[in-house]
């Protein structure tokens, strides 16, 4: 057992409707913005004040195409997964270094409307699922 732990749990917004891709091998990849809010009551003022952060979550193979398929921009999704940092250069040369959230598990909570039919998603009709992290594809993924 490891002395380590590299462990996320968040629920959180989709800031944008998700776009799936994937590699040539197949498998299915997906990045979301995912947003947490945190709402307080500031002890001077009284007034309740809010802070939102944003996490950038890969998902990959079915967690990604259901994702893909049932969501969009507002929803809120649940993930467990580990933080990772990259490095990469942007557009204009510069070196910069982001943590992505690596999801393992995921469940979707909660979806608006979005078939055909205008029916709703029903998060329960959904299974959640995991993914084994061995060769992680998106080591590469931007």
């Amino acid at each position: 057992m490891s002395a380590f732990i590299n462990e996320i749990t968040l629920m959180g917004n989709l800031g944008r409707k998700p776009e799936l891709r994937y590699f040539q091998n197949g498998t299915a990849t997906l990045r979301v913005s995912l947003a947490t809010t945190d709402k307080w009551t500031d002890k001077e003022t009284g007034e309740v004040r809010t802070a939102t952060e944003w996490h950038s979550v890969l998902l990959r193979g079915g967690q990604a195409e259901r994702v893909a398929e049932y969501m969009d921009a507002g929803d809120k999704l649940w993930v467990r997964g580990k933080v990772k940092a990259r490095q990469y250069t942007d557009n204009e040369g510069v070196e910069r270094v982001i943590s992505e959230i690596h999801t393992k598990e995921m469940k979707i909570i909660f979806t608006r409307p979005r078939n055909k039919n205008n029916d709703p998603v029903h998060p329960d009709d959904i299974d959640s699922q995991e993914e084994p992290m061995d060769d992680d594809p998106l080591e590469s993924y931007m």
